[in-house]
């Protein structure tokens, strides 16, 4: 008689229902998300008796540096250079503060539930998609735009931003190849189908959200991931070519979607010099990281608090003459430099140890999903304040700490992290 799968307990099933919410609900109403990620916690927190709770919480770990850089960015009240803020201008950020010790304290998850909630995720996605795809024709009906297909004409109508609904989309590439090809060893060709399917449909969506980074890093991270299949599966040659057929058919894709090859040739590295450069995101974007670094060196050691370095920044941008940078209440579009700004060196290293403690230990350990998604979050926050907003914000911290605290490729392993 084969063993038995035990099934979950009661506990465990609100914690599946919780995890469930909090993710289905990061591309939808932010308040529906927040209301989710409260049941999270508490989820958590019913897993085990109190006194195994305090243990684990007195143990040190990785969930200790976001704490610590809630609680300073918390500090910067009493020398934020507004005279302080509200509690609506920091309470997104309290997600670090109790997101990842709830994770941490969970007992390992089974790989049942990472699949579950992956899977979820990933339909999500995809009814977000079709559903601005829908509206999108709808308006075209009426406007005959074609311009509606793309970027944030294509992803405003399910009120969501490109580069976030981009990023969304190579997740869950990413996390369907990953269990499809790696974590289960069954060969079912129509599983197989369905798979590059959905791929190839959020591959589309991310080529007609016109993200050029995400673009860049779609082509990087599959590209990494199919030649790491391809070498444990012994298939490296079929790999290698499977990759020159993707970078190909991305190339002439984006040579022929006129939207998209408008974005990448607007594109161009120079000082940014009024309004006719507002369609050059790089050009922008060094306006911002100058005024940014510039702020950053005149208050290096505590910064300008949590509201301050928002206004601060506003204000530089109407020095600068920047009208879409202070009519638009723009960030500084780099989250390196937005810790340094509201927290000064004290948060920015904290940031910096917490990507170095979770990429090391995601090396270490094999764990390819937090690796390929740190990598990720690393490179979004060059050219985005991933922090500023919830929907990206929870986004990353709740699965780079699902990664790290509950391993797909390690269901037994008990290591205190």
């Amino acid at each position: 008689m084969p063993a038995q799968i035990p099934r979950e307990t009661p506990r465990q099933q609100i914690l599946l229902a919780a995890l469930v919410a909090s993710t289905a609900s990061i591309p939808l109403l932010v308040n529906l998300n927040s209301f989710a990620l409260i049941f999270l916690v508490f989820a958590c927190l019913l897993q085990q008796p109190w006194n195994v709770l305090k243990t684990k919480l007195s143990v040190p770990s990785l969930w200790i540096i976001p704490v610590i850089y809630f609680l300073w960015l918390c500090c910067s009240y009493f020398w934020d250079s507004t005279g302080g803020f509200a509690l609506k201008d920091i309470e997104r950020y309290a997600m670090l503060f109790f997101i990842p010790p709830a994770l941490a304290v969970v007992p390992r998850m089974p790989q049942k539930f990472l699949k579950i909630t992956g899977a979820v995720f990933i339909t999500m996605i995809i009814a977000v998609s079709l559903a601005c795809l829908i509206k999108s024709y709808n308006d075209y009906q009426v406007n005959h735009d074609y311009r509606v297909f793309f970027y944030h004409y294509l992803s405003q109508q399910m009120d969501l931003n490109a580069i976030f609904l981009s990023n969304y989309c190579l997740a869950g590439m990413i996390w369907l190849l990953y269990y499809g090809y790696i974590m289960d060893g069954k060969k079912k060709p129509v599983r197989y189908v369905v798979i590059i399917s959905i791929c190839l449909f959020l591959f589309m969506m991310i080529l007609m959200l016109s993200s050029k980074l995400i673009i860049i890093l779609t082509l990087l991270l599959l590209g990494f991931l199919v030649l790491y299949i391809g070498y444990i599966k012994k298939h490296f040659l079929k790999a290698l070519i499977i990759i020159c057929l993707f970078i190909a058919t991305g190339f002439i894709t984006v040579t022929n979607l006129g939207y998209v090859r408008w974005r990448f040739d607007t594109t161009s590295f120079k000082k940014y010099s009024g309004q006719d450069d507002n369609n050059n995101g790089l050009s922008i974007r060094l306006l911002m990281w100058h005024t940014a670094w510039k702020l950053v060196k005149e208050r290096p050691v505590l910064g300008y608090g949590v509201k301050g370095a928002r206004i601060k920044v506003i204000e530089e941008y109407r020095k600068e003459n920047f009208v879409a940078g202070y009519m638009e209440g723009y960030h500084s579009h780099d989250q390196y430099l937005q810790s340094a700004l509201m927290g000064g060196i004290p948060a920015f290293l904290l940031l910096v140890a917490m990507l170095f403690k979770m990429g090391w230990e995601g090396l270490k350990r094999n764990n390819i999903l937090l690796v390929l998604l740190l990598f990720h979050f690393m490179c979004q926050s060059v050219i985005e304040s991933t922090f500023e907003v919830q929907q990206e914000l929870v986004f990353y911290i709740l699965f780079l700490f699902l990664f790290y605290y509950h391993p797909p490729n390690q269901i037994n392993d008990n290591t205190v992290l």
